[in-house]
């Protein structure tokens, strides 16, 4: 399931933290699906209601879910924005909580089968959608809590692939 190691290593590069420790990020497929259509041909569509769990995490909120909603708008753009993500969370103390999120990916597959040769080519096929209209490729990211202060505090930072 090469769309799930995709988004994994996506998160782990960006999450504050995991690059250090990413056996704190679980995923996990749960009651997945092939979407096929007989014939003669063996392409297929998996599609993977995915759940990624991140343990003992300390930071925002937000430091988790924007870079998660950047990688689904360049490689998910047909996800239903209302049902993409559900998620759930357990505090463990003031400072942490185990975070545990829901989406339901799609991975295409095309099989094609030469039947004279006795042989099938596979292409897993994730195609990229530009998403962002500016062309920064390294990005930080502020949180301001208005009631608190009128000043941004910078959560976590990456690049670009």
């Amino acid at each position: 399931m090469k769309i799930l190691h995709s988004l994994r290593a996506y998160l782990v590069e960006r999450i504050p933290g995991l690059k250090r420790n990413p056996d704190r990020l679980l995923t996990f497929i749960e009651d997945g699906r092939i979407e096929f259509h007989r014939g003669a041909h063996l392409s297929h569509e998996y599609r993977v209601p995915a759940r990624i769990v991140l343990t003992d995490h300390s930071g925002e909120l937000d430091a988790v879910i924007i870079p998660l909603l950047q990688w689904l708008s360049r490689y998910q753009p047909d996800i239903n924005p209302e049902e993409a993500i559900t998620f759930q969370a357990e505090l463990l103390s003031n400072k942490s909580w185990d975070l545990a999120i829901d989406v339901t990916l799609t991975e295409r597959v095309v099989a094609l089968v030469d039947c004279d040769a006795g042989t099938i080519h596979v292409d897993h096929r994730q195609p990229s959608f530009e998403i962002d209209p500016c062309a920064a490729s390294n990005w930080q990211l502020f949180i301001r809590d208005v009631a608190a202060s009128e000043d941004y505090d910078l959560i976590a930072e990456w690049g670009e692939e």
